[in-house]
């Protein structure tokens, strides 16, 4: 019962709020008129009164002296309210001049004569003059008239005296003079445009019969408006006074430390752009190459930017980084505003964006000296937003300037410590959009990949040149969302999520077909980059090898495994496939010296060769099965001839004849035999007593294929997953070929 009742006064809480918001979201759209509906209502009642008051108060003024008295009332209480209006209306006035003296002139001008205003306070003292003309009433029958009439100017004054003042405070309201300067401009460029409608017709060509045929294909443009605009150049003057008033609020304020006057000011601008735009139409013209055409640039435009370019100069004077990020957002909004801009192509160069995107990205930037981290990483994550906007829109071709200005200003993090997380923040965004490259439905996937990937490489070079210490390493941590496979929201995890994606649909999906092409696209040529940043990595002795191993088979799995979708014909699966083998193949190129193959097989490498061509194995990809089943037998022969405490020479003798029984080739087994004798007789491993150590501990290990227990590698555990009458008499053979002196002979040590 108890929980019923709880239940039940949480329905009634619920339906409470919703009725409450309903009623104020009502009260905001016609309350006014709901108000001065009622209040004519009630008067219009009260003339009703007039009769029956007429009638109950003639006994009581048919006496010349008391009617005396009464016109004596209303010459004093309309005194009174003459004077009351006139002290009001100075009071008003002067207050709200006071609060608006510091605006620029023409928005003075605008605000401190408000018609509104000013006709209010004009009603006010024409009622009180009214009531004051009551006393002139003639005789005892207009008494009911003249009190009605009275009490009712009454009412009406002290109204419109609250009224009066409830607008003065909307006048001061800087936000509401800033919805003012809008709507002003809003009805300018729209009456424009219905100007420029009008004369349409005669600025149309008369002689229709010269003109080249246009098809339907070549741009449309609206030569009529563009036309009249040309005719009238000051159509815009009042879009660009709304700019200046709005940015001279904007500093203002700031000044002031109001921040939400600052934004509101601001976003103002971003809202008389997107009216401006609207209004011009299709009479905006896009960069050509070869060409220079005087029409694509746009003065408005230019002086939007140049205003915000200003703000920001001030605002690193001021050291104010609130304004300078909030005027970071709104050339961000500008972008997506100037994306909307209808160049009548759908080829056309987004001209105008780029451009605002070129100021925003120089400003950031400009950032970079004055020590302001925060705001950095604000305008960083800002070009990240309007790379996006520019793929979804341009295509792939739009985002390169961009990400490496990203990369640039994300290099900072190299030389000051802390700038660091402005790095990171840059890596987010590089990481973001190479993945984001995936989905595009343009072409050029490759070209921006590649630049993408040549900024990544750069930042990983400046980090590679700071030291790693004891439990902290600078390179991984940093620059994790791209080259870490471990990171919950890094590329590869983003990489594997579109994969399953593509795996899911149907052979015709064409989203999932042009999904699979831009990833052939994506992974081309991207082995050079790896290979470059794992080389210099190792030969920084540094732990952020680890992470560029790992993602070269994490990838080299991704592709793998997006050869193997429903939708990937035969020539994107050999495509992807030759991919995979091109990246695991950088593995490679590690360096076989003792100190070098000391320290990469800390990160387990003989491991990972296995585990790349036993994942390919289970994909069925025999192309990458077959490469990392060669670069374990070369580490075997060039890794394993050094004294390592890794085991290295077993451990690839172990993992060779595992995955020689795994192969879907019946003679893999006498291959490998034969492999590794050519390999002997080639001197290969020349330290017997390494071969002798190494044949026991593989017998030993041969010996023990069936002992339960935990296994401490991959290859243990695969070894105990194939037939052991099978894996034990060919790993006998093969410690036989290595040590052949020492055949029956096995190590006293328990396998691992």
């Amino acid at each position: 019962m108890a929980e019923k009742l709880r239940r039940l006064r949480a329905i009634l809480w619920r339906r409470m709020g919703v009725a409450r918001y309903r009623y104020f979201i009502w009260k905001k759209r016609y309350g006014s008129t709901a108000a001065v509906g009622t209040l004519l209502l009630l008067i219009a009642f009260s003339f009703l009164l007039i009769s029956p008051l007429q009638e109950a108060l003639t006994p009581y003024f048919r006496a010349e002296t008391q009617i005396a008295a009464l016109r004596a009332f209303f010459v004093q209480l309309g005194g009174s309210l003459i004077g009351a209006a006139a002290i009001v209306s100075s009071l008003v006035l002067f207050a709200m001049q006071v609060n608006i003296e510091r605006m620029p002139h023409g928005l003075f001008r605008m605000l401190s004569s408000d018609r509104k205003l000013l006709s209010a306070f004009s009603f006010t003292f024409l009622l009180a003059v009214t009531v004051t003309s009551l006393c002139l009433i003639p005789d005892h029958q207009w008494i009911g008239v003249a009190l009605v009439a009275g009490f009712w100017g009454t009412i009406l004054i002290l109204v419109l005296f609250l009224y009066s003042y409830r607008r003065a405070l909307y006048l001061i309201n800087p936000i509401q003079q800033l919805n003012s300067v809008l709507r002003r401009t809003q009805r300018e460029l729209r009456s424009w445009v219905r100007r420029a409608k009008r004369a349409e017709p005669l600025l149309r060509l008369q002689d229709t019969s010269d003109r080249t045929e246009m098809s339907s294909e070549q741009p449309q443009r609206d030569v009529a408006r563009l036309t009249y605009f040309q005719v009238n150049p000051g159509w815009a003057e009042s879009a660009l006074q709304g700019v200046k008033y709005a940015t001279s609020f904007a500093r203002r304020y700031s000044e002031q430390g109001d921040q939400e006057v600052s934004a509101a000011a601001l976003n103002i601008i971003v809202a008389i752009n997107a009216v401006y735009i609207e209004a011009k139409g299709k009479t905006f013209f896009a960069h050509q190459l070869l060409f220079d055409n005087p029409y694509t640039s746009d003065e408005f435009i230019n002086e939007t930017l140049e205003q915000f370019r200003q703000t920001i100069r001030a605002g690193i004077s001021r050291g104010d980084e609130q304004q300078i990020e909030q005027a970071f957002r709104c050339l961000t909004a500008l972008v997506g505003v100037y994306l909307k801009i209808d160049y009548a192509s759908a080829d056309a160069s987004k001209t105008h964006a780029h451009l605002a995107t070129t100021y925003l990205a120089a400003e950031v930037e400009r950032i970079v000296p004055h020590g302001m981290p925060d705001v950095l990483m604000e305008g960083v994550r800002l070009m990240g937003k309007c790379a996006d906007m520019l793929l979804v829109s341009e295509g792939p071709i739009g985002i390169v300037a961009l990400t490496q200005k990203i990369g640039a200003i994300s290099s900072a993090g190299a030389v000051r410590e802390e700038y660091r997380a402005v790095s990171l923040t840059g890596v987010e965004q590089l990481a973001r959009l190479s993945s984001d490259l995936l989905r595009t439905r343009s072409c050029e996937v490759g070209y921006a990949e590649r630049q993408i990937r040549s900024t990544m490489a750069s930042l990983a070079k400046y980090f590679l040149t700071i030291p790693d210490t004891p439990l902290f390493n600078v390179a991984s941590t940093y620059l994790a969302p791209y080259y870490s496979a471990a990171s919950a929201q890094g590329l590869v995890e983003r990489l594997s999520h579109f994969v399953n994606t593509v795996m899911e649909a149907p052979p015709n999906d064409a989203d999932a077909r042009k999904a699979i092409a831009n990833l052939r696209e994506w992974a081309d040529d991207i082995s050079e980059t790896e290979r470059e940043v794992l080389l210099r990595a190792i030969e920084k002795r540094s732990h952020f090898a680890f992470d560029i191993i790992h993602r070269i088979t994490a990838i080299t799995k991704i592709l793998i495994t997006a050869s193997n979708a429903a939708a990937c014909n035969n020539y994107y699966k050999s495509e992807l496939q030759c991919s995979a083998v091109r990246l695991v193949s950088v593995l490679s190129w590690i360096p076989t010296e003792k100190e070098t193959v000391s320290f990469v097989e800390t990160f387990r490498m003989t491991e990972i060769f296995f585990e790349a061509a036993a994942d390919a194995h289970r994909l069925g990809c025999t192309e990458v099965f077959a490469c990392s089943q060669r670069m374990l037998l070369s580490w075997m022969f060039k890794a394993g001839q050094h004294q390592t405490p890794w085991s290295i020479l077993q451990r690839s003798l172990c993992g060779l004849a595992v995955l020689a029984l795994l192969a879907d080739d019946p003679g893999a087994v006498d291959k490998l035999k034969a492999e590794i004798s050519s390999q002997l007789m080639a001197g290969g491993l020349p330290d017997k007593e390494a071969r002798d150590r190494a044949a026991k501990d593989v017998r030993n290990r041969a010996a023990n294929l069936d002992r339960p227990g935990h296994w401490s590698s991959n290859i243990a555990f695969a070894m105990s997953q194939v037939d052991s009458k099978t894996l034990r008499p060919l790993l006998n053979e093969i410690a036989s070929l290595i040590s052949p002196d020492t055949e029956g002979q096995w190590s006293s040590d328990p396998p691992d």
